[in-house]
């Protein structure tokens, strides 16, 4: 039976939002607490914070894989409507480093910025979803509940 949580909603939904490979996120499954550690603590910091989040009521929050974030560039790109730009963004992906050509790609383009970001956001919010449905988790907090609609 799923478990009703409440977090501080941006720290939990930060952990998903947050890419860097040195951020690790845990929420505890009794109290709705978020904790994270990153490149930026010291090693007594990072030491503290992992001995703190060892207990069975922690889950550690998945980073998104490059690869995660390569497809989603990919599906994006391809589903792009403009297709000059679409073209533009599949070519970036081939270059060696395909977010930052990617994003060069874009320029100025705010439409279709707006629909990167929005598109980003949605590539998140299933993530967050995932995660909750594996861990039979229901965040009380009516932003999680848009996401189910």
């Amino acid at each position: 039976m799923p478990r009703s949580l409440t977090v501080r909603w941006d720290d939990f939904e930060a952990a998903f939002i947050i890419t860097s490979p040195d951020a690790v996120y845990f929420v505890n499954t009794d109290t709705g607490d978020v904790e994270y550690t990153s490149h930026m603590d010291g090693e007594t910091v990072r030491e503290r914070i992992l001995k703190r989040t060892g207990g069975d009521q922690w889950i550690e929050i998945p980073r998104a894989t490059y690869e995660d974030g390569i497809a989603e560039l990919k599906a994006f790109a391809e589903a792009e409507p403009d297709a000059e730009l679409s073209a533009a963004l599949v070519a970036a992906l081939a270059e060696k480093l395909p977010p930052r050509a990617f994003n060069r790609a874009l320029g100025g383009n705010v439409e279709a910025r707006r629909r990167w970001s929005a598109a980003r956001m949605a590539g998140i919010h299933q993530r967050l979803l995932a995660f909750c449905t594996e861990h039979d988790l229901v965040i009380d907090d009516d932003r999680f509940r848009a996401l189910l609609n």
